[in-house]
């Protein structure tokens, strides 16, 4: 598992080491730049796997921006390379991974140093001919191509190995409600969720078994006790019966039976269903799904869902990452107070940290990890949620404003 991150001069992070555990959880004010730490790694991955260009890092889930903006550029500091880096720890022995780039007129990034395990990659002769040869190929000069793949054990088992799959599998997802409801494609596809909400039908479906009325080996009554409006729910082709002529749809789609409407018309797509409940099947079939990554983030974890929902959502969510297998680690940025009301900070796997950005900072986004201090427990014992304890800015991450 990755046991930490450090961003150096990427947006608004000059200088940050997350200290991760596997479900993480950040939360801030608009504009503190927690999504900049969903996308330092996004860009890390890009790099661990050998190409840092637009493509590479929206498939990832980093937006489009300027090269140059990528750059920390904050009043009185000068800008200068990025420097990202991975610690991980597999079967008890570490490794770590860490590249410097600059970017280039092109568009594409240019490698400046790679290092493994603390020394800088060197590449043999046969390894140099081959970047040469993927240089060539992609019309680009060897500095654009990086090196950690040429470097990796052959073997699975290998950290470095390990660590390479965690660093390239990750992916950023962030649901909207007209690709959950299949009106409008989605713009990063890829599987088995497309990275705004896309095959969420298609997903379920492959986990869904109506026979053992299991999720992805959970209980459905687990599922249908977060949904208290909904019957029951399965997958079928579109019909006039579910939808209207003029309301376009995808090949699926996800059927939900109101438990208090009349027999006789009581069957709702996901169309016209509480956009609450496509959240909550898109949260929970990304943990139970087995091709879901390794490693992965959720922007704006349990958006539209009612604080209570939220909190169950994110109770449920955090038992199926901890009981996962192969384990599997979560980066989550929220703005529901409830969502912390739904984690146990007496376990060490998961870990809240708070985000900031103020003149204090000097508009560097700084991050803070939230522990069980006396002043906490302390408030806890008096009946205060730790969401109470967000809201009256007890645990940091909140705006300067009243």
């Amino acid at each position: 598992m990755l046991t930490s991150i450090g961003i150096q001069g990427f947006k608004s992070v000059h200088s940050q080491v997350l200290e991760l555990g596997q479900v993480n959880v950040f939360i801030g004010a608009n504009g503190s730049g927690k999504s900049n730490l969903l996308e330092a790694v996004g860009m890390l991955s890009a790099a661990a796997d050998g190409r840092v260009d637009a493509d590479h890092l929206l498939r990832r889930g980093v937006r489009h921006g300027v090269p140059g903006l990528y750059k920390t550029s904050l009043k009185g500091m000068e800008q200068s390379a990025i420097v990202l880096k991975a610690d991980g720890s597999w079967n008890d022995v570490g490794t770590d991974y860490e590249v410097t780039f600059d970017n280039s007129s092109s568009g594409t990034w240019i490698y400046v140093q790679e290092k493994l395990c603390g020394k800088k990659l060197m590449l043999s002769p046969k390894n140099t001919i081959r970047r040469a040869v993927v240089g060539k190929t992609l019309g680009q000069s060897r500095k654009n191509i990086g090196i950690f793949s040429f470097n990796i054990d052959e073997s699975a088992e290998a950290p470095e190995t390990k660590l390479y799959t965690a660093l390239t599998d990750y992916a950023i997802f962030t649901p909207t409600t007209p690709v959950l409801r299949g009106i409008q494609p989605d713009i990063v596809p890829s599987e088995p969720l497309g990275l705004l909400g896309g095959r969420l039908a298609e997903a379920v479906e492959e986990i869904l078994d109506l026979e053992n009325e299991s999720l992805g080996g959970v209980d459905l009554d687990d599922v249908l006790d977060l949904l208290d409006w909904v019957d029951e729910f399965d997958i079928t082709a579109p019909s006039r019966e579910l939808l209207s002529p003029h309301v376009p749809s995808l090949r699926s789609l996800v059927r939900f039976r109101d438990y208090w409407m009349n027999e006789k018309h009581n069957l709702v797509s996901g169309y016209d269903a509480s956009e609450g409940a496509l959240y909550v099947l898109f949260t929970l079939t990304l943990a139970l799904h087995p091709r879901t990554p390794g490693f992965f983030a959720i922007d704006n974890f349990c958006q539209s869902m009612n604080p209570r929902l939220a909190r169950g959502v994110t109770r449920l969510f955090c038992r199926l990452m901890l009981e996962s297998d192969p384990t599997r680690q979560i980066l989550l940025t929220t703005h529901s107070p409830l969502v912390l009301d739904g984690l146990d900070l007496r376990d060490e796997r998961i870990r809240l940290f708070a985000v900031d950005r103020s003149h204090v900072t000097g508009g560097a986004t700084k991050v803070s990890r939230v522990r069980l201090s006396d002043k906490v427990l302390e408030k806890g014992e008096k009946g205060m949620p730790l969401s109470m304890m967000w809201n009256m800015g007890v645990l940091g991450g909140v705006p300067d404003i009243f």
